[in-house]
């Protein structure tokens, strides 16, 4: 069994989880305010035209980043068992594990995960064969929904699925380990009342992790292979760093997410110190996930951007022709001869 926490102990640390996970979601908030241009002038303005195509698809993007940061709460015996300190007696623990499960792992990651490849396709697809229409943030949502939803359908039947097979003998340790979403712990957490449904914690069920792995590896592969391209045209040696590194980091932070889920089943208790720093682990790098997303795909290309904006304003006014800058999600990627052109004068 391992060493036991106390009770007291776990809220204490699922409170420190409830303070970071609100932080990151008011840090993805003020990005997407961030990366709403100030201007709606000419999207042919030099710097502004790089990022106020895709303004939208980076707003998006980091309101889905705090809605993650915040459906890692839904798990917290704090906010929603009968010991929470909100609800009295607590709100119906196993849906919340349920809507936890569909909700994070079928909704919120994925869509998160594919609004980050398919804007960086974007890039790919518009230096390559020019635009794919006069709306690119229609055409990578409606990328991102249409592969979001069968990803949501499945984690959701994963939830469900204990309520649904109810002939489901739990009493079978590997049936348990698969499909239960929460456990009962109502003689440590509850001693007086042993037998109440809000004497309980959520679990990560295999099933429901077997999915995530399967569509982890599908999404890497393709991640890597468009990251690939991006980074081989970008036109110096320290956005192509950026981009590896961005990388490196989705994919490492992912993978260890999806890992350290499954371990979980190695020892199952909510209370043993082994289940804690695991699932402490999975926070952790879920949170990193969405700092480091944010900061290299909307803090550092906005700022890019308006500064570009503000150094190149009085010379593109000059110009008696506009600069042809890009439009894509990572600004200066396909710069070149192309972004400089002779009619422009500026050699």
């Amino acid at each position: 069994m391992g060493l036991q926490l106390a009770p007291k102990m776990v809220a204490d640390i699922e409170w420190a989880v409830v303070s970071l996970t609100g932080l990151i979601a008011v840090i993805s908030l003020l990005g997407a305010l961030y990366s709403v241009p100030w201007t709606f002038r000419s999207r042919q303005q030099v710097a502004t035209r790089a990022f106020n195509y895709l303004w939208v698809t980076r707003a998006l993007l980091q309101i889905i980043a705090a809605c993650y940061a915040l459906s890692l709460d839904l798990r917290l015996q704090v906010l929603w068992s009968a010991k929470s300190a909100i609800i009295p007696g607590g709100y119906n623990v196993d849906a919340m594990c349920r809507l936890y499960i569909g909700l994070s792992f079928g909704l919120l990651e994925p869509s998160f995960l594919l609004l980050v490849l398919f804007a960086c396709m974007y890039t790919v697809h518009k230096h390559t064969q020019g635009d794919p229409g006069s709306n690119p943030n229609l055409f990578i949502f409606a990328l991102t929904v249409g592969l979001t939803l069968p990803m949501c359908a499945a984690q959701v039947f994963a939830a469900l699925f204990s309520r649904i097979m109810t002939q489901l003998r739990y009493n079978e340790e590997l049936m348990f380990k698969f499909f239960a979403a929460s456990q009962p712990v109502g003689d440590v957490m509850c001693p007086l009342e042993p037998n109440n449904p809000n004497c309980a914690v959520c679990l990560f069920p295999e099933f429901s992790t077997l999915i995530s792995a399967a569509f982890a590896l599908l999404y890497l592969l393709v991640l890597w292979a468009v990251l690939g391209r991006i980074a081989h045209a970008a036109i110096n040696r320290m956005l192509a760093r950026r981009i590896r590194f961005l990388q490196i980091c989705i994919t490492v932070f992912f993978c260890a997410s999806v890992t350290l889920r499954g371990v979980t089943v190695v020892d199952a208790n909510p209370y043993s110190l082994p289940f804690v720093c695991l699932w402490l682990a999975n926070v952790a790098v879920g949170s990193g996930l969405i700092l480091v997303v944010s900061v290299i795909l909307v803090w550092v290309p906005v700022y890019d951007g308006r500064l570009a904006n503000t150094q190149l304003g009085g010379l593109c006014a000059a110009s008696t022709a506009l600069l042809n800058a890009p439009t894509e999600l990572l600004p200066l990627v396909g710069y070149g001869k192309a972004a400089y052109s002779h009619d422009a004068g500026v050699r």
